[in-house]
C-alpha cells in the first residue's frame, strides 16, 4: 500500500525503482564501479587487460599496507563526487542506502566475519556541526548484513583542520595521533571491519589501524564507497 501511494523513486534523478533507495538503471550506469582485475588487497584496480589472477598492487607487496584487506564500490571521478559531497556535507542522507549496498557488493570476493564494523568517528567539533557521522549512516546496512554491531564510540578523535590538498606524505603526517582508543578491552582480540565514505591517500585508515593494533585487534578491514585511483 505505502508502495501504491508513494512509488520508490531513484534517489539521484527520480525515476522509477523498484525498492527504495536503489539506482535507476542509468544512474547505475554512470560510476566507474571497480569490478575488473584489482589487487587481491587493497583492491586497487588494475587495467582491464591486467588480469593475471591475485596480483598485489606495488603499495601492497612492499608490505606498507595496515590492513588485512580492504575494498572500494567505485572510484573517486566527477559522478561519485557529485553524489558523495552532498551526502557528506549537505544532508543528503538518502544515498547512504545504495551506497552501503555497493559497499557489501564491493566486499563480495571477501571471506570476512567481522566482530564489530567500526565507522571511522569524528571530532565532536564537526559531529555537531555536520550533524551526523556519514560513515555510521554507511555502516548501518553493512552491520545488518554481516550480524556484527557498530561500534560508536570505542576509538575517539581529535579535531584537526581537514586536510585539503596535502600532499601524500603530509596527509600521514597530519593526522597522526588523532586517534585515541578509549576502551581497549572493546576492541582486544575482535576482528574489526572500517568503514568510511572515501579514501584519498588511505593515511586515515593507516592510523586508526595502527592504534586499533597497538589496543590488541587481532584483524582489521576496510571498506570505503570510494576512492582516489592516479591516472598515470
Amino acid at each position: 500500500m505505502i508502495d501504491f501511494l508513494f512509488p520508490p523513486t531513484c534517489p539521484i534523478c527520480g525515476g522509477s525503482v523498484d525498492l527504495c533507495g536503489a539506482l535507476c538503471d542509468d544512474c547505475w550506469g554512470y560510476f566507474d564501479w571497480i569490478d575488473g582485475p584489482h589487487c587481491k588487497c587493497c583492491g586497487y584496480p588494475f587495467p582491464d587487460d591486467y588480469d593475471i589472477g591475485d596480483a598485489l598492487c606495488p603499495v601492497c607487496a612492499a608490505g606498507k599496507n595496515e590492513l588485512e584487506c580492504m575494498r572500494a564500490a567505485c572510484v573517486y571521478d566527477d559522478m561519485s563526487r557529485s553524489v558523495m559531497l552532498p551526502f557528506k556535507h549537505g544532508g543528503r542522507i538518502k544515498y547512504a542506502h545504495f551506497m552501503s549496498h555497493a559497499m557489501i557488493w564491493a566486499l563480495r570476493d571477501i571471506d570476512i566475519a567481522p566482530d564489530l564494523v567500526m565507522p571511522v568517528p569524528l571530532a565532536n567539533r564537526r559531529l555537531f556541526h555536520r550533524g551526523y557521522n556519514q560513515a555510521t549512516l554507511l555502516s548501518r546496512e553493512i552491520s545488518r548484513v554481516y550480524g556484527a554491531p557498530i561500534d560508536f564510540n570505542s576509538v575517539r578523535r581529535k579535531y584537526r583542520p581537514n586536510m585539503g590538498h596535502k600532499t601524500h606524505a603530509q596527509r600521514f603526517e597530519h593526522i597522526r595521533g588523532v586517534f585515541n582508543v578509549a576502551h581497549p578491552e572493546r576492541v582486544r582480540g575482535k576482528k574489526i571491519l572500517l568503514v568510511d565514505d572515501v579514501m584519498t591517500s588511505g593515511a586515515t585508515f593507516a592510523e586508526l589501524s595502527r592504534v586499533l593494533r597497538r589496543a590488541g585487534a587481532a584483524e582489521i578491514y576496510g571498506v570505503v564507497f570510494c576512492r582516489v585511483v592516479r591516472t598515470n
